[in-house]
């Protein structure tokens, strides 16, 4: 899957984006005026802002929604403007809930003019069109989608949003989390993906605040978690919203969650893992205060947190995140000297970088045990995204294309395995003009394992090839195969 942490992106475009969603003010508090007929039960891919044609985005509503009642709403921003993704992965999640989803089709990393507008469109057209439930606002993101999820939160006093819902990445860099973050924050992060420090960090402060927060970790990579890992966090908003009573309580439903919280603190003491366990009883004692009796876990939550296995625990967590940063501090100051450096000092800072890289490949692999392993993956990963990062940043702001295609094929070299450097790489050749070179490129994402004809289908960088009849028969190839493996 394709997709960048965002730090860049965030801090060129919040502001602009921040300051178009406010100036919306009371105007957009009919909600339900205009409203238009849509299908619900369905995933809709596509849908065109009334106000701005040029912006659509892809909406879930459950089968039984009707106009009768607020819902609702979850805004989704997925960092390559793939809105239908979300939607399509969480939709029996929203339906089983009652949730709405809308996930912008235009929004993207490193287009700051383009997201600004994108974010406007989607609230003004959602607003017009739905009867939202102004008390449960969602915003969910992945990767940099995430973290400009967490800024408007931050920043927008009309949006009043209830919570975040962030995968594989927290508060952008300009916007740092503190004790006063008024919103429910609910994080995923698999456990090879490199921002997993990341959101460690993220998960002590908030514990130490005493803040509604839940931090998920899963085996997985830097992706959109699992639904079924989705799904809890939403049953877990649904907690907070009875506690607030914004919804009516459902005793069967909070027995159940109570009950599997409970399993969950039993397992994790029998296993010895301490920080489960401690999250377990966090959990119980701050979930469902006013909802259950919770002060025997009250205690034990009071006694596991001046433990010696907990302290323990926590400074091996704190030995692999201090392990992660060793291993890419060097190398990714290198990174960011290579792009400006002469000649010369290229090809060295170059050949230092791959060999480096190499080496903490090399290393994964040689690793005794598989949290070694797992600090070696999460560290290559976190330098060959900085990689693309900054190739991206020279394509999409500063459109110097030269030093774009210096750091994309950086990391095609370090990744031969991989197709999203090449694909970069044809989007690069297609905006020199270079169509027979974008194409070539093209070829050999595909041979890399580029899965899904609209990731080059929908990709605006690559435009100027859509009526090559090359092009036509790649996109073909594709989506042969997509069909081919649907039917299997």
């Amino acid at each position: 899957m394709r997709s960048f942490t965002g730090r860049l992106f965030v801090n060129f475009a919040i502001l602009t984006w921040l300051a178009q969603i406010c100036s919306l003010g009371r105007a957009q508090s009919q909600v339900g005026a205009g409203e238009k007929a849509l299908p619900a039960g369905q995933v809709i891919e596509s849908i065109r802002c009334a106000a701005d044609p040029t912006q659509d985005y892809a909406l879930y509503l459950p089968s039984t929604y009707n106009a009768a009642k607020a819902w609702p709403i979850i805004y989704t921003f997925d960092p390559e403007a793939r809105g239908k993704i979300p939607v399509r992965l969480y939709k029996d999640v929203a339906e089983k809930y009652g949730f709405i989803l809308a996930a912008s089709n235009t929004s993207r990393n490193f287009q700051t003019e383009g997201f600004s507008k994108a974010a406007q469109s989607i609230w003004e057209d959602t607003h017009a069109r739905l009867h939202l439930d102004a008390r449960r606002i969602y915003l969910m993101g992945f990767s940099g989608g995430a973290r400009v999820a967490t800024a408007l939160a931050l920043r927008c006093d009309f949006c009043a949003v209830a919570g975040v819902i962030a995968h594989g990445a927290g508060y952008p860099d300009s916007v740092p989390p503190t004790e006063k973050d008024h919103f429910a924050y609910l994080a995923f992060v698999g456990d090879k993906d490199f921002n997993w420090p990341e959101l460690i960090d993220l998960r002590r402060k908030k514990e130490a605040w005493g803040s509604s927060f839940r931090l998920t970790v899963y085996d997985g990579e830097h992706q959109w978690a699992p639904p079924a890992i989705l799904e809890e966090g939403v049953e877990w908003l649904q907690l907070k919203a009875m506690r607030a009573g914004m919804v009516p309580t459902d005793q069967a439903f909070v027995d159940r969650l109570f009950a599997r919280a409970q399993k969950r603190a039993e397992d994790a003491a029998r296993s010895n893992d301490a920080i489960a366990e401690f999250e377990a009883y966090r959990s119980l004692a701050s979930d469902f205060g006013g909802l259950k009796e919770v002060s025997q876990y009250q205690a034990k939550l009071t006694a596991l947190k001046n433990s010696a296995e907990l302290k323990q625990t926590l400074k091996k967590e704190q030995d692999a995140i201090d392990e992660q940063r060793a291993d890419v501090r060097e190398l990714s100051q290198k990174l960011s000297q290579a792009a400006e450096a002469s000649s010369d000092a290229q090809i060295a800072l170059r050949t230092e970088i791959v060999d480096g890289m190499a080496g903490l490949r090399n290393k994964a692999k040689q690793a005794k045990n598989e949290d070694a392993r797992l600090i070696c993956q999460r560290a290559f990963d976190q330098l060959w995204v900085q990689g693309i990062e900054a190739g991206q940043a020279e394509l999409e702001i500063r459109k110097q294309l030269s030093k774009a295609e210096f750091y994309f094929q950086l990391m095609s070299s370090v990744t031969p395995d991989r197709p999203w450097p090449v694909l970069l790489l044809a989007e690069t050749s297609a905006l020199r003009g270079d169509k027979k070179r974008a194409l070539k490129e093209l070829h050999e994402a595909v041979k890399r394992g580029l899965q899904h004809a609209e990731s080059i289908e929908e990709d605006a960088n690559l435009q100027t090839l859509r009526l090559e009849p090359e092009f036509q028969r790649i996109v073909a190839e594709l989506r042969a195969r997509q069909e081919s493996q649907a039917a299997q």
